[in-house]
């Protein structure tokens, strides 16, 4: 186990006009299960990618356990990479895709079968040791892919989207399991993922990444209570938060930010509350999910600002109707309308 330490790091590809990752600071404990998250090119693989040495670093450093490998070869930073892809043998039997790492390392036989007797109990694969790859599930490989990052026992667990190859269902059981394996292991874990439910469920820590630079790193419930900034309360929440241009008396121009639980529908023949906002809207979409309802709307004074509304235990409206929307005022975040950042 070891802490990860980014600092002031920047990485830019040859020939391209930006970084791809611009002075990071960042800090993963040990023992730490950190997720790094945000949408398409934002950087999170490059930095994972720097972490594993597999990119070059314009300036600045990276260390794990205390010690400077900014320049060290892949081979001797002592982490293991678990890919999307399964990348497992296929002619090799579980147990044999598992050795395969210990093998190169040269270690003996009888060391070599503990490790993968204690990975296979670990992950759930006694039974499937002497199968091929072609005969197990999607889940049960990705397992296998875990397995023979497990054995190598290294100081850091490095995972580029590896459940993002598996059906809905596997991929929630999946990521409960792993978030399960790593809290048993107390291995250090730098993960990656665009999809902000997974990092949500997952992460000790969440790092939200924008543009190659750093929004936000923080507990899920910190993000989801106090984003930093505008874009990271649009980003984190499914649905996403609403975001209403407005004018504050302390500040001017801000945007006021509302989640969906916190607006409701205001049923005919009852006020607005004094301590909510009512927006007129108009209904284009509403989603039944069963425990809840969203509806989406937008403004009819403007109908390019969109309004989310989850409803629960109440009847569901029906498109195209123009209705009321209360949005709860005590539960609204303010962001600065220049900068985006968050106003206390």
């Amino acid at each position: 186990m070891a802490q990860v330490e980014f600092s002031n790091v920047t990485i830019r590809y040859p020939g391209a006009d930006k970084p791809s990752v611009s002075n990071l600071n960042l800090t993963i404990d040990d023992g730490e299960f950190l997720v790094l998250v945000g949408p398409s090119g934002c950087g999170k693989s490059t930095t994972l990618r720097a972490l594993a040495g597999l990119e070059n670093i314009e300036s600045g450093t990276v260390s794990i356990g205390g010690e400077d490998v900014t320049h060290t070869d892949p081979k001797d930073r002592d982490i293991a990479m678990v890919f999307q892809t399964y990348a497992l043998y296929p002619h090799y039997s579980v147990k044999k895709n598992l050795a395969f790492p210990l093998k190169l390392a040269k270690e003996n036989s009888t060391v070599i079968d503990s490790k993968i007797d204690k990975a296979a109990q670990l992950l759930g694969l006694i039974e499937y040791l002497q199968r091929k790859p072609k005969d197990l599930s999607g889940g049960q490989r990705q397992r296998v892919a875990m397995g023979r990052a497990i054995v190598r026992t290294p100081q850091v667990f490095l995972m580029d989207e590896p459940l993002s190859n598996l059906d809905a269902k596997l991929r929630v059981q999946t990521r409960t399991q792993l978030a399960d394996l790593q809290h048993r292991l107390g291995t250090t874990t730098v993960y990656v993922t665009h999809d902000q439910v997974e990092a949500m469920t997952m992460g000790d820590r969440v790092a939200i990444l924008k543009d190659g630079e750093l929004m936000q790193v923080a507990t899920p419930a910190e993000l989801y209570d106090r984003p930093a900034n505008a874009f990271v309360a649009g980003f984190i929440g499914s649905p996403a938060m609403n975001l209403l241009a407005a004018t504050h008396p302390d500040h001017g121009a801000v945007t006021v930010g509302i989640r969906p639980e916190h607006t409701r529908l205001v049923v005919a023949g009852h006020p607005v509350e004094p301590h909510e906002l009512g927006v007129a809207a108009h209904i284009d979409v509403v989603e039944e999910l069963g425990s809840a309802t969203f509806v989406y709307a937008h403004r009819t004074d403007d109908p390019q600002v969109m309004v989310t509304c989850r409803l629960s235990g109440q009847p569901s409206p029906a498109p195209e109707q123009t209705v009321t929307l209360a949005l709860d005022m005590r539960r609204a975040h303010f962001f600065d309308a220049e900068n985006g950042q968050r106003i206390e």
